[in-house]
């Protein structure tokens, strides 16, 4: 049986021209890598709150994912931080790259919050393992990151149910830095290199944890 994988990244929003996470996806894309027993899918959303539902859509009929990753940024991450809970909230506020906002604070018919059903604690261990930066996190926000990780995990966009999902926050790219205000002092940031093996160990991780329990 082949575990059919999806990631997602995030394309740029206000403030963020490049997203590391948009980065991520191109890297994924370019690395050849294979993950045994799996196939890899990957999809660059756009920050747009109209297009995500149809979009995920799109891509459940595709790919029919047995496992969703999501990666967006946070720029007060401190590395690799793994989402544990969606909350059914999104800013009325905070515009997307589109210009737009939610049409409404809860994100669709369901409970107040779901959780992650990746397998958090072996990712948390395998980072590590690796010497890579690790955060946990039970609060996503309530822009287009927690928005995302809430549709994917609540079973309301036709044909997008994956028995796996989850949300990770990335900081932005050291190389980034520079660009930022204050030269980005006091933030963390990864090197192109560790963003790929540490969404490589992510996705590894995952298929293991699903593989076993099939």
């Amino acid at each position: 049986m082949t575990v059919n994988v999806l990631v997602t990244g995030f394309g740029p929003f206000p403030g963020a021209p490049v997203n590391p996470s948009a980065e991520l996806i191109a890297m994924l894309d370019g690395s050849g890598g294979a993950f045994a027993g799996a196939k890899l899918h990957t999809r660059l959303l756009p920050v747009d709150y109209s297009a995500v539902p149809r979009l995920l859509e799109t891509a459940g009929g595709e790919v029919r994912p047995d496992i969703a990753i999501h990666f967006g940024l946070a720029a007060v991450a401190r590395g690799f931080r793994l989402e544990s809970t969606a909350r059914n909230h999104s800013s009325l506020t905070q515009p997307d790259a589109a210009g737009g906002t939610s049409t409404s604070s809860q994100i669709c018919p369901g409970p107040s919050s779901l959780r992650s059903t990746l397998p958090l604690n072996d990712i948390a261990a395998a980072l590590k393992a690796r010497g890579l930066p690790v955060t946990r996190s039970a609060h996503a926000g309530a822009y287009l990151c927690n928005h995302t990780f809430y549709l994917s995990r609540s079973a309301s966009i036709e044909n997008f149910a994956p028995a796996m999902s989850g949300f990770v926050h990335i900081p932005y790219l050291d190389e980034q830095l520079p660009a930022l205000p204050d030269g980005g002092a006091g933030l963390a940031s990864l090197t192109r290199s560790q963003l790929l093996e540490g969404a490589k160990m992510i996705i590894e991780t995952s298929i293991t944890a699903y593989q076993a329990a099939a």
